[in-house]
């Protein structure tokens, strides 16, 4: 819990809530009143020491902004990485692009087929961590056009006057390519 909270979640304490929803879901958090909108907690093991913790959950309020069949799959399908956070030591480790790859793979199996995380567009550092790491950076106010069954929508990092926020998005077996509107999931074609 002390990793989580040098990374600033907002009221977070030892003992709290939320640390008593982690340990009785094993890190899988229901959100209530909002089925099927989860959240997770995944943390990095060296030895028993916790060196790095995740936070994914699905982007609720972007989900609750559509309806019916569209509001479901995107519920099932998009994550946003909401925290990554890594004891100081060890960063550098390997310790976060280990755990972001469990992340991926761990909910890529639970039906997740987009991730997302919303990054401050000064923190160049943070930014190259997620490219290296495939994720696709989106320009300052640009959104990433996503096509379900139910028709298309835009996901975005926040109002695009702030301009504070970048959206960086990744879509295993999907290419995100820039168009003249912005960012697009395309089928990743055989060679």
């Amino acid at each position: 819990m002390a990793i989580a909270a040098a990374a600033g979640i907002p009221g977070l304490v030892a003992g709290g809530d939320f640390e008593a929803a982690l340990d009785l879901s094993g890190g899988r958090i229901e959100f209530p009143g909002l089925p099927g909108m989860l959240g997770w907690c995944f943390g990095a093991l060296v030895g028993d020491r916790l060196v790095g913790v995740v936070y994914a959950c699905t982007p609720v309020d972007f989900v609750l902004s559509h309806r019916g069949e569209q509001r479901a799959w995107l519920a099932r399908s998009v994550v946003e990485i909401e925290i990554v956070a890594v004891e100081e030591g060890f960063r550098g480790s390997g310790a976060g692009t280990a755990l972001l790859r469990h992340v991926e793979r761990f909910l890529g199996e639970r039906g997740v087929e987009v991730f997302v995380a919303k990054v401050d567009a000064s923190d160049m550092p943070v930014m190259r961590w997620y490219r290296h790491r495939g994720y696709r950076v989106a320009d300052a106010g640009e959104s990433c056009l996503l096509v379900t069954a139910s028709g298309a929508t835009s996901i975005d990092a926040g109002p695009a006057h702030a301009r504070r926020w970048r959206l960086a998005i990744k879509a295993p077996g999907k290419a995100v390519v820039r168009g003249l509107r912005g960012l697009r999931l395309e089928p990743i074609s055989p060679a």
